[in-house]
This record gives structure tokens, sequence and C-alpha cells, in this order.
């Protein structure tokens, strides 16, 4: 999990990003997740702080690229509905643990990471309600904060 997650991405940007820079144009979108932006949960103990990291990453190097055509975006979706859930058999199950307003496609958040790279934001969240989840997680006591976090994991174990 933290190669493939966390180990990867910094590793393919360290190593395509000079080419970019020498070029004068290149694009790097991190998906990162809403979980990154979150306390983290029980039953997903590594998740939550590895797309945090991928977040604080990916603006960092947003930064230390700035000006020189390579924009560096780290996309945030929060629940979104892709192929994932259908090869492991979850798509209803997980669908059923949120209201449907809730998830975005993944044409949507695809949609919405790729206008933010060509505009060069640091970060996106599509949504919202996950910009408002986001918000007030970042503004919440820690003890309200995982409490509001805790009913998720629980939520999904319950299906």
């Amino acid at each position: 999990m933290i190669r493939v997650m966390l180990t990867a991405p910094v590793e393919l940007a360290r190593l395509f990003a000079p080419a970019m820079v020498e070029r004068g144009y290149g694009r790097i979108l991190n998906v990162a997740s809403l979980a990154g932006r979150m306390p983290a949960t029980g039953g997903d103990t590594l998740y939550g702080p590895i797309k945090s990291f991928l977040i604080k990453a990916s603006q960092g190097l947003h930064l230390e690229l700035r000006g020189t055509g390579v924009h560096v975006t780290a996309l945030c979706p929060g629940y979104t509905l892709t192929e994932f859930h259908d090869v492991n058999g979850t798509r209803a199950e997980v669908s059923a643990a949120y209201p449907g307003w809730m998830w975005r496609t993944a044409d949507h958040v695809a949609r919405v990471g790729y206008d933010a790279c060509e505009a060069n934001r640091p970060s996106v969240t599509p949504g919202v309600m996950n910009n408002l989840l986001a918000g007030l997680a970042k503004h919440l006591p820690d003890r309200l904060a995982l409490a509001m976090v805790g009913g998720h994991a629980k939520r999904l174990k319950r299906i």
C-alpha cells in the first residue's frame, strides 16, 4: 500500500519532472483523496495519512515548479463510483452506505482534476459537500473530528 500510493507517485515525479522542466511543459496530477483532508479512520489506518502526505507533497512540488511550465495538482475526490467497486463486487454495498447525492461519477471527478491541473491549481476537491466536510474536519477539535469519521468505518462494516 505504501509503495503503490505513496512511494510510486513521489518516485515518478522525481524521475519525470526534470525532463518536463527542461521542456518547459508538463502536468502531474496526483490522485489523493478527501480522506487526506480528514482525521485517520479505524479500519483504514494508513489510507488517510498516505493521502495527506500526497496532498502536501503535491503542494510542495507545485510551489517548487512554479514558473517552469509544469503544473502539479493533488486531486482529492470524495465518494466516487468507479470500476473498482464493480471488480471487487462491492458497488451495491458501498453505494448503500451513503446517500446518492454524496457520490460523484468517475468522469466528473476526472474532468474536475484535469481542469484544475490545466489551471495550475495546487489541489482540488470536487463537490460542495466534500469541501464542506474537509473544512469542517479541519476546524473541529480532534475529539469531535475523530467521532465524526469514526462512524464512517462502522457504516461500511455493517454492509
